[in-house]
């Protein structure tokens, strides 16, 4: 499991994720095609979030997949606004080679809520699905984060509302233990506005996949 470079962890690890668990437990695609929100990134959009605005040293972006293990040196502030494209491209680059999820596309919309879409690929389904999610991303501590999702789909069915709220509770407990192993983090503030995230806290100085 991983933070996702730092800023990603509250949007993909509760948001993403907590959809593409309940796309495990419920598999029944009736369409092939990821809803487009008119997310577009790049590896400039990578660079400029992690290396210019978060200050974050990764030997090894690919190392850092959904579901990896890895270190976290130091701690240093930030302060800083992040934008869909930016937070999509760390996504999208930590898990283009091992992780579970393809072309995700995040979409802040403001007041908390989020909306993400992508493609889930993992052995256990035979097929690559894509899921759309949207709802709330709450702070609840400086480690710690609720969510409250709306809609979840798994292709264009609607995925039912008892099996969202399972998935959802039992990946909230998973990430959030995860979040209080990690050293030098510390959320002061996460505001969610129309097209980008402001983050404010503490953060590791160096992250490093360990194989």
């Amino acid at each position: 499991m991983k933070i996702l470079k730092i800023v990603g962890i509250v949007f993909l690890l509760v948001v993403i994720a907590a959809g593409g668990y309940a796309f495990f437990v419920y598999r029944q695609v009736t369409d092939q095609n990821v809803k487009d929100l008119g997310v577009r990134y790049t590896t400039d959009d990578y660079d400029r979030a992690v290396k210019t605005k978060a200050h974050v040293d990764i030997p090894d972006p690919s190392a850092l997949y959904l579901g990896s293990r890895f270190t976290a040196e130091g701690t240093q502030p930030i302060d800083q606004t992040f934008t869909d494209a930016e937070i999509s491209a760390i996504q999208n680059y930590s898990n283009e080679k091992r992780g579970p999820f393809r072309q995700v596309q995040i979409h802040f919309i403001g007041g908390n809520k989020v909306e993400a879409s992508g493609y889930v690929v993992d052995p256990r389904v035979p097929k690559t699905g894509p899921v759309y999610v949207k709802g709330d991303v709450i702070q609840t501590g400086p480690k710690s984060f609720t969510t409250k999702i709306d809609e979840l789909r798994d292709g264009s069915y609607v995925v039912p509302g008892a099996i969202v709220d399972q998935a959802n509770g039992e990946f909230l407990g998973f990430v959030n233990g995860i979040l209080s192993d990690i050293s030098g983090l510390s959320v002061e503030k996460v505001d969610i506005q129309d097209g980008m995230v402001h983050f404010k806290g503490m953060i590791p100085k160096k992250l490093t996949g360990v194989e």
